[in-house]
C-alpha cells in the first residue's frame, strides 16, 4: 500500500488550494444572499391617512442571522433567501477550485524528464 494513497490531499500544491478555496468556499456558505422586506408607516403633516410603505432591500448576511431572523420573523420584517444565487456562488468557488487544482498541481508542477534520465 502506498503512503499517499488514502483521500487526504497530496503534497503542499494541493493542501495549499485546499486551504485557499476551502476558506473561499465556507465564506460563501456563512454569507448569504438575503432580500429584506421592510415597511414603514408614515404621516403626513395635518392628515388623519396613515400611509405604509413596503420595500426591498437585497443585502448579505451572516448564516446563524439569517436563521435567526426567520425564526422570529420580527415586527414587519421578512426575511427572504435567494437560493439561487446563494448556491451559485458556491458552485463557481468549488469548480474554480478543481480546475486550480488540476492547472496548478497537476499540469504546471508535474515533473518534467530531462535528458540525461532514462
Amino acid at each position: 500500500m502506498r503512503v499517499g494513497s488514502g483521500r487526504a490531499p497530496k503534497g503542499p500544491c494541493a493542501k495549499a488550494v485546499l486551504a485557499v478555496f476551502g476558506s473561499l468556499f465556507l465564506i460563501a456558505l456563512l454569507s448569504v444572499p438575503v432580500t429584506t422586506r421592510s415597511s414603514e408607516l408614515r404621516q403626513a403633516a395635518g392628515s388623519n391617512i396613515i400611509v405604509r410603505t413596503t420595500y426591498p432591500r437585497k443585502a448579505t448576511m451572516f448564516l446563524p442571522q439569517v436563521l435567526a431572523a426567520k425564526a422570529r420573523r420580527a415586527g414587519g420584517r421578512d426575511v427572504r433567501i435567494r437560493s439561487t444565487q446563494w448556491t451559485g456562488s458556491m458552485v463557481v468557488v468549488a469548480v474554480l477550485g478543481i480546475f486550480d487544482y488540476f492547472v496548478i498541481c497537476r499540469l504546471v508542477g508535474r515533473r518534467r524528464p530531462t535528458a540525461e534520465e532514462p
